[in-house]
């Protein structure tokens, strides 16, 4: 089949990367703008350029999904199906422009999670499993029907970043067998989701990643690797954001929510329910370090009267 991808993240741009080893040919790859990136406000391409420009695939960047021109664009192009991995609701215009439509790669057990942010809600939620899925896209947020599914555990350390990863392997090889069913035809009759199941995955605000301490040990540190790297778990210290950036969720309750011991070059504050030890800490305008190199750099005094508060 002729194959358009459309792409922005690091994570779609491995499945475009798979693709173009694949039977089927990529005839072009479809991405968001270059935008400013950092204090310089250096003009980035998307990762999925990058890669499809070291493929030598042509790339389309259109403002908006929605303009007439890119459907026409996509038109000229005469393909067979979309390939959606991490970009855009597509409106229906779009969606008639290729024979067969689009398949959507979405990090989840649909119809669990629903939305931007399917990782890091499963996540922050303390799941235990998750999945991804390859579904056939319709106007309605990752409402369409299932192709395939492959599931995968979450370990207790495991970050976004990690689940990602994880997900490439599985992700591929459900992706394959989706595009064999839909190149043979065997699609006609696939059942709905059970939308009654549903769930949200929202895209992450700033906000999400402050750490509240009246929730539990687990709860934080749950919370904390979801929104690694973004948007982090922070709190106040000294006036000043802190971020903590690794944890160990400990079940026994000995400090009250935010307050903080140092005891033998380790770092401890306490929640609602157990106690959180934090193994890596950014302060405010500074780089990561561990635990012992910030206990160091407090002074002695100050030590017993450590105390890391919500931001309001």
């Amino acid at each position: 089949m002729k194959i358009v991808f459309m792409g922005t993240p690091d994570f779609a741009a491995h499945f475009l990367d798979h693709l173009n080893k694949g039977p089927h040919q990529v005839v072009a790859v479809v991405t968001q703008p270059d935008r400013p990136v950092g204090r310089g406000r250096v003009l980035t391409a998307p990762p999925v350029k990058n890669k499809a420009l070291e493929l030598g695939l042509p790339v389309l960047q259109p403002a908006s999904v929605k303009e007439e021109s890119f459907a026409l664009d996509l038109e000229r192009l005469n393909a067979d199906l979309f390939v959606v991995v991490a970009f855009s609701i597509l409106p229906k215009r779009v969606l008639g422009c290729s024979k067969f439509g689009a398949v959507n790669v979405h990090g989840s057990l649909l119809p669990k999670y629903r939305g931007a942010a399917p990782v890091q809600w499963a996540i922050a939620n303390g799941d235990e499993k998750t999945g991804v899925s390859i579904f056939l896209l319709d106007e309605k947020m990752d409402h369409g029907p299932l192709l395939e599914q492959r599931e995968f555990p979450i370990e207790l350390f495991d970050t976004s970043e990690d689940v990602l990863n994880k997900m490439v392997l599985p992700g591929c090889e459900a992706l394959d067998k989706a595009l064999d069913r839909i190149a043979f035809g065997s699609i006609e009759e696939l059942p709905p989701q059970e939308h009654e199941k549903a769930s949200p995955a929202p895209k992450l605000k700033k906000e999400d990643g402050k750490i509240d301490f009246n929730l539990s040990a687990l709860e934080i540190h749950n919370r904390i690797r979801a929104f690694y790297p973004w948007p982090g778990g922070f709190c106040s210290f000294n006036g000043k954001t802190a971020y903590f950036r690794k944890t160990i969720p400990h079940h026994s309750t000995w400090l009250n929510p935010g307050e903080a011991r140092g005891e033998k070059e380790k770092l401890y504050v306490g929640t609602s329910n157990g106690v959180l030890e934090v193994t890596e800490i950014q302060l405010e305008g500074k780089r990561a370090m561990p635990a012992a190199d910030f206990l160091r750099g407090i002074q002695k005094k100050d030590k017993d009267s450590l105390c890391f508060k919500t931001i309001a």
